[in-house]
């Protein structure tokens, strides 16, 4: 099985509920090919760089997943059709993942909120030693070439 990242813009006009069932349906999809949704997170409704389907705004929603390259192919087909989704693009992050495996990486490892927390004052003193060392006052003149 494969990881991989899907971002998607909606039509900004729709409802809550239609998207919604869009989440649902997508997530139907990729479990009927035999894969799962790691994450669903919808960003919500932003400016777009240029018109797209004469739409200015739209609502940006990123999903992970995980399964075979079946499942891309059928997503990407399902997303094509439904005429609330205005573009997508879909990303592979890595080649062979087990979300069995992926579980307990993520419980043996501290949050990288936990880790800053621990050597922000180390960090800071550190990083303060280095600007005093840094600016020695030292003009550096050009050295003319001949």
């Amino acid at each position: 099985m494969k990881k991989y990242e899907n971002f998607f813009i909606v039509d900004p006009d729709l409802a809550d509920d239609k998207v919604s069932g869009l989440e649902e349906k997508l997530q139907k999809v990729v479990a009927g090919e035999g894969g799962a949704v790691l994450s669903y997170v919808p960003w919500g409704k932003k400016k777009l760089a240029y018109p797209v389907k004469k739409h200015a705004r739209g609502q940006y929603v990123l999903m992970q997943f995980a399964c075979p390259a079946t499942g891309v192919a059928e997503l990407e087909r399902n997303l094509r059709l439904d005429e609330r989704v205005l573009k997508f693009i879909t990303v592979k992050l890595e080649d062979r993942f087990d979300p069995e495996r992926e579980a307990e990486n993520e419980a043996a490892t501290p949050s990288r909120f936990e880790e800053e927390e621990g050597s922000s004052g180390e960090a800071a003193q550190e990083g303060a030693a280095r600007e005093d060392a840094g600016s020695s006052g030292q003009d550096f003149e050009k050295e003319e070439e001949d």
